[in-house]
């Protein structure tokens, strides 16, 4: 009889509350968390490539990655085939994003509760965006085959935070734009202060900034702006005092 090979394993650091919470959730519902996590994997590595269509520049990564490494983690080993973690390297490879921050991030939304998720991704509309979802979903047999089937094939935890975050990117105003380095039109938003080109606010581009704690580290795409000391954001903070005294001229 042959025995089917195990899957490779790769080691990944985790922060230490969301690895304890993600593996709390996961055994109170039964799973197995390598073999759920795969199947996640499949889905949402189409949606990582997707929503960070804007490369991260060097200065950016290594940014992440120095934010990263300020949180307490542990050392997590998972199985994984070896199509997935070659995928996925060459994704964060191609777009400079940070392998552990991707997990990190991917781990947190996973385990945390709702109203967190309100917190992170739903600033100002998290009392409107369940309803936005339901009246535009409600007709959809996805939306229908997601709830009476929850354990079909296709594992897509995020489907409905996913369509809350596109409505109201849609609503805030976006434009096509051709990505430089992949000659491929995208839908893309302006910064308001200095006008550059930034993606779409998106589940792995939405930048976890209104929590107390410091989840940078937990960034698939930081624009250049966002960067203490670099070019690009001393000079959005110039045109943004430049906007504040003129208001202060004003009133």
């Amino acid at each position: 009889m042959t025995t089917k090979p195990s899957a490779p394993k790769i080691s990944v650091k985790i922060w230490r509350p969301i690895i304890d919470k993600l593996d709390a959730k996961i055994k109170t519902a039964c799973l197995r968390r390598d073999a759920f996590l795969i199947k996640v994997l499949e889905f949402e590595l189409h949606w990582l490539d997707e929503e960070v269509s804007i490369p991260n520049s060097k200065e950016s990564y290594d940014y992440v990655s120095k934010r990263l490494d300020k949180l307490d983690r542990n050392l997590v080993s998972l199985a994984l085939p070896l199509d997935i973690t070659d995928r996925l390297k060459e994704i964060c490879s191609r777009k400079r994003i940070v392998r552990d921050a991707f997990f990190n991030r991917l781990f947190l939304l996973l385990a945390v509760s709702p109203k967190f998720i309100d917190t992170l991704l739903f600033d100002g509309v998290a009392n409107n965006w369940r309803g936005a979802v339901w009246n535009e979903s409600k007709h959809d047999g996805s939306f229908f085959q997601s709830g009476f089937y929850p354990l079909g094939q296709d594992i897509n935890p995020f489907w409905a935070i996913r369509d809350g975050m596109r409505i109201y990117a849609e609503e805030a105003g976006l434009e096509d734009y051709v990505e430089p380095t992949s000659g491929k039109t995208i839908r893309v938003q302006r910064d308001p202060i200095n006008d550059a080109v930034m993606p779409a606010d998106s589940l792995y581009t939405t930048i976890f900034d209104r929590t107390a704690q410091d989840l940078l580290g937990l960034s698939c795409y930081v624009p250049d702006s966002r960067i203490p000391g670099n070019d690009s954001e001393r000079e959005r903070q110039s045109k943004l005092d430049e906007l504040l005294e003129g208001l202060e001229r004003l009133s």
